[in-house]
């Protein structure tokens, strides 16, 4: 089933205090770390985790869960930072799209 569904993700990057914060807008699920790079990877981890319970369960309608209506909105006005195809396993993520949200 894997291979049955193949996801383009929407990434608002953001720092909060000394944390980086990479949050999926489609599933709102949410990565921190100490650099952007590493709010990604954990972003992805938590993905994958998420994605393959759904597909082992059969519920696929748990991957969707979308962020709030105002993060949407910091999304449509971010900095498009860089769309990319997951270097790391994430199976039926297709592809990252990704902005930057400049915090004043």
């Amino acid at each position: 089933m894997a291979n049955q569904i193949r996801l383009d993700l929407s990434v608002l990057i953001y720092r909060e205090d000394e944390f980086w914060i990479a949050h999926c807008l489609e599933t709102d699920l949410v990565g921190e770390g100490a650099t952007d790079q590493e709010a990604m990877r954990s972003l992805i981890d938590i993905s994958n985790i998420q994605i393959e319970s759904a597909l082992e369960t059969g519920n696929l309608a748990s991957i969707f869960s979308p962020a709030p209506p105002e993060l949407w909105q910091s999304y449509a006005i971010a900095r498009q930072k860089k769309s990319v195809r997951p270097k790391r396993k994430l199976s039926s993520v297709n592809r990252l799209r990704i902005r930057e949200l400049a915090m004043a």
